[in-house]
């Protein structure tokens, strides 16, 4: 389900740390043995290797990890502040238990998300003392889209079905680079008397077509007709096709 363009890029071991031993050197300088009791958040790395995209309309994981201190055995909880408009962590908050080493969320981004680069602000809260912070980047960017090919409307190229007889027509598929999904066809306002076969059909991820049969009964609605083909993709949004279909006298 990727691949819509959220790219991470963090601040590595920037940011600053929480606990009790975390305290201001300007104004008290800690006291023996205090320094261990802290904590700092870790979070998605700014190297190209290790970043993870995904695009508008899809989802990926985040990881933040916690680095404790010698004596730091408190659960933290984090929250995330900055989030772009259209881009959502789930959980919103959730707790790194005293036990544990990180936490794990899912960064969602719908289909209409802001593009761009931002800066996302992680706080880790613990039960006592200050909170640690850090921060990473997004880019959100443009989803995958894929449209369809449809027969011509062109008088000479016409699809023209006969009562009481058959027609095949083909569906094509233009897919953009990163979009290799199934994506399933259905038609509407087929004229009465008039089905096609199948009456659902899926453009596997390496098709670039597909063929259906559309079959008229002896006493099909003779005319012309505009029918809509609709492409649902496993994520995203659909994309539709129209194309006219002539039903003659026999």
């Amino acid at each position: 389900m990727l691949l819509a363009l959220v790219a991470f890029t963090g601040c590595g071991n920037r940011g600053t740390s929480g606990g009790p031993g975390a305290t201001d050197p300007e104004t008290k300088k800690p006291l023996y043995g205090e320094a261990d009791n802290t904590f700092h958040l870790s979070v998605p790395s700014n190297l190209p290797l290790n970043s993870t995209t995904v695009k508008q309309g899809d989802t990926t994981k985040v990881t933040i990890g916690i680095k404790r201190g010698k004596n730091f055995e408190q659960d933290v909880t984090l929250t995330f502040t900055d989030l772009p408009t259209g881009v959502t962590l789930d959980p919103a908050t959730s707790p790194i238990k005293h036990g544990d080493t990180e936490a794990k969320f899912t960064l969602k981004a719908v289909d209409d998300a802001a593009l761009g680069n931002f800066t996302i602000k992680v706080t880790g809260t613990p039960t006592k003392g200050p909170d640690a912070t850090n921060s990473f980047q997004i880019t959100v960017g443009k989803k995958a889209t894929f449209t369809l090919g449809v027969p011509s409307s062109l008088p000479l190229m016409s699809t023209t079905l006969q009562q009481g007889g058959t027609k095949e027509v083909s569906i094509s598929i233009h897919r953009e680079k990163h979009f290799d999904q199934d994506v399933t066809l259905t038609f509407s306002n087929l004229p009465t008397g008039v089905t096609s076969d199948p009456s659902t059909s899926v453009l596997k991820m390496g098709d670039t077509n597909l063929k259906c049969t559309f079959s008229a009964t002896k006493d099909a609605v003779v005319g012309d007709h505009t029918v809509q083909v609709t492409g649902h993709p496993a994520t995203g949004l659909d994309a539709t096709g129209k194309f006219k279909i002539t039903v003659s006298k026999k």
